[in-house]
C-alpha cells in the first residue's frame, strides 16, 4: 500500500480535506438512506422534495449549497444545513487524524499509513453514527454491524490484537445491557404507576386477542404499543464497534468520556423537556441540591489528596479535574430531577455521545510498543 506520508505537508492535508469533504458528502447519502432503509447506489441522487435528478454542479460539497443559496435548483425547496455542515466537519476530522497520526511517535514495525487510513475509515462510521441518531435517534444496524467486522480485521492483521478486541465488545454487550435493564429498573421503581401502566396494556392486549371481543368492540385502537427504553440496544452495538476499533483499553477510556458527555447532553436534553412541559419551576430546587452534592464530593476528594498526600503536581491546576466534577454534578442534577417525582418521557440520542469519547480515546493513541495500541507481532 502507498505510503500517505511519502506526500509533503501542507499538501497532504490539503489533499485530506478535499477528500474529507467528498467523503462528508457520501456520509450524509449513507445516513439518510440507512434511515430510510433504501439502496446506496440506486436511485441516483435527487431532491427528495420534487424527486429531480441532481447533476454533477448541483452535487459539489459545500460550494453547491453556497451556489444556490441553500435551495434546489429544480423546486426551491430548502435544503437542510446539516448537509454542508457535515462535509465541512468531515473535511476539519481528516485533516486532524491525517496531522495527528504524523507527529505521534511509531515503531518500525508499525504501518504508519495504513493505520491512518484505517483511522479515518472509523472517524467516517462515527460520524455517520451521529448524524442518523441526531436525525431520528436511531443507530442503523446496516452501519454498525459491518463495521464490527471490520475492525476486528483491523485489530487482527494492524494492531495484533484481536483478543483485546473481542474483549471489548463481550464487555461493551454486557455493560450496556447491565444498564439497560437495572436502568430500566430503576426507573420503574421512582415511577411505579408506569408498572400500573403496562398491567394495563398487557390486559388490553388479551383483550385484542380475543377473537368475540375483536367481532363487538374495535379495542385495536385504545393502546399505543411504545416499549420503555433506557439504553437502546443500538448503543450497545456501537460500543462494541469501538471495542472492536480500540480494543478494551482504548474502550474503556471511550465510555467513561461518553457518559461525562451524555450526562451534559442528557441535562440540556432534560431541561428542554421540563420546559416544555412547565415543569422546570418543580425540578429546579432537587437539581441544584443533587448538582451541588456530587460537585462537592470529588472536589472534596481532590483537596484531601492535596492536603494529605501532597503529590508533586497539584491537581487543582488539572482543567480536566473541573470538567469531570461538572459532569458529576450534571449527573447529580438529572439524579435530582428523577428522584423528585417529575417522569422524563423522551428519550436521547447517546450515538454523539459514544462518538465524542472514541474521537477522545483516538487522541491518546500512540504507535510505540509501549503505548498499548500496537501489540508486537509474534
Amino acid at each position: 500500500m502507498p505510503n500517505i506520508y511519502d506526500i509533503p505537508s501542507p499538501y497532504l492535508e490539503l489533499l485530506a480535506s478535499v477528500i474529507g469533504v467528498c467523503v462528508g458528502s457520501f456520509l450524509n447519502v449513507v445516513a439518510v438512506r440507512s434511515l430510510a432503509e433504501k439502496s446506496l447506489l440506486h436511485p441516483g441522487s435527487h431532491c427528495p422534495q420534487c424527486q429531480h435528478k441532481l447533476g454533477l454542479s448541483d452535487l459539489i460539497p459545500i460550494f453547491s449549497y453556497w451556489l444556490l443559496k441553500g435551495r434546489c435548483r429544480y423546486c426551491q425547496a430548502s435544503i437542510h444545513w446539516h448537509y454542508p455542515l457535515v462535509e465541512l466537519l468531515t473535511a476539519i476530522v481528516f485533516v486532524v487524524i491525517v496531522h495527528f497520526f504524523s507527529t505521534i511517535p511509531c515503531d518500525a514495525f508499525v504501518d504508519r499509513s495504513s493505520i491512518t487510513l484505517f483511522m479515518l475509515l472509523f472517524a467516517s462510521t462515527l460520524i455517520a453514527v451521529t448524524i442518523t441518531d441526531f436525525k431520528e435517534k436511531l443507530i442503523p444496524h446496516e452501519i454498525t454491524y459491518p463495521m464490527v467486522l471490520v475492525g476486528l480485521g483491523f485489530s487482527q492483521f494492524f494492531r495484533n490484537d484481536l483478543f483485546g478486541s473481542l474483549v471489548g465488545v463481550g464487555v461493551s454487550y454486557l455493560l450496556f445491557d447491565l444498564i439497560a435493564h437495572y436502568g430500566l429498573m430503576f426507573y420503574q421503581w421512582l415511577h411505579p404507576e408506569i408498572l400500573e401502566g403496562e398491567q394495563g396494556d398487557q390486559t388490553q392486549e388479551h383483550l385484542e386477542q380475543d377473537p368475540y371481543l375483536d367481532d363487538v368492540f374495535d379495542v385495536s385502537e385504545e393502546i399505543d404499543h411504545e416499549p420503555l427504553e433506557v439504553m437502546g440496544g443500538a448503543d450497545a452495538v456501537m460500543a462494541a464497534v469501538m471495542g472492536a476499533w480500540l480494543g478494551w483499553e482504548k474502550l474503556a477510556i471511550a465510555v467513561i468520556v461518553a457518559f461525562m458527555v451524555g450526562a451534559l447532553m442528557g441535562a440540556v436534553y432534560l431541561f428542554d423537556e421540563l420546559r416544555n412541559e412547565k415543569l422546570l419551576a418543580k425540578a429546579l430546587k432537587p437539581a441544584a441540591i443533587g448538582f451541588g452534592i456530587m460537585t462537592a464530593i470529588p472536589l472534596l476528594a481532590v483537596l484531601a489528596i492535596v492536603f494529605y498526600f501532597k503529590p508533586a503536581e497539584n491537581p487543582l491546576f488539572n482543567p480536566s479535574i473541573y470538567i469531570f466534577c461538572l459532569a458529576m454534578g450534571t449527573a447529580g442534577g438529572t439524579f435530582g430531577i428523577l428522584t423528585s417525582g417529575v417522569r422524563v418521557s423522551k428519550t436521547f440520542p447517546f450515538g454523539p455521545a459514544l462518538a465524542v469519547g472514541a474521537a477522545y480515546a483516538m487522541s491518546t493513541i500512540s504507535l510505540s510498543k509501549d503505548g498499548g495500541f500496537i501489540k508486537p507481532g509474534a
